[in-house]
């Protein structure tokens, strides 16, 4: 599926959910899906590359896509994403620039780089748990 096509099929069939703690989720299914700004992220990454996990590692590792956290314009801790040949996307106001997000009031803050993603995907889980 290309970047226009994942897009607004997630859009389509998302809807936000604030996470109580922060856990980074792709969702999976072909229905209605909720989750954060983060879920949102990885998400779209994951439709993009054809739901394969080996493409979804390796769009990160090659920084086809970088996930940012930012500050959203009402100052809120928020994350986007940065796709190779067609910009910026963000979930909250469905934002598809290939502009600064500056111009939009974001602030960006930092990258999480691939290492970053696999350890939360690695480590969240056991938190989920208890142990």
């Amino acid at each position: 599926m290309n970047f226009e096509q994942a897009r607004k099929d997630l859009n389509a069939r998302y809807s936000y959910k604030k996470d109580p703690v922060d856990r980074w989720n792709i969702l999976k299914g072909d229905g209605a899906i909720e989750g954060d700004c983060a879920d949102n992220v990885l998400t779209l990454i994951w439709l993009v590359c054809g739901r394969r996990m080996l493409r979804f590692w390796m769009s990160l590792i090659t920084f086809k896509f970088v996930i940012w956290h930012c500050l959203s314009p009402k100052g809120v801790r928020h994350a986007v994403v940065w796709c190779r040949g067609y910009g910026w996307t963000d979930n909250s106001g469905r934002l598809m620039t290939r502009a600064d997000l500056k111009a939009f009031g974001y602030k960006l803050k930092w990258p999480y780089l691939p290492p970053i993603v696999a350890l939360k995907f690695l480590l969240l889980p056991l938190f989920k748990r208890g142990v």
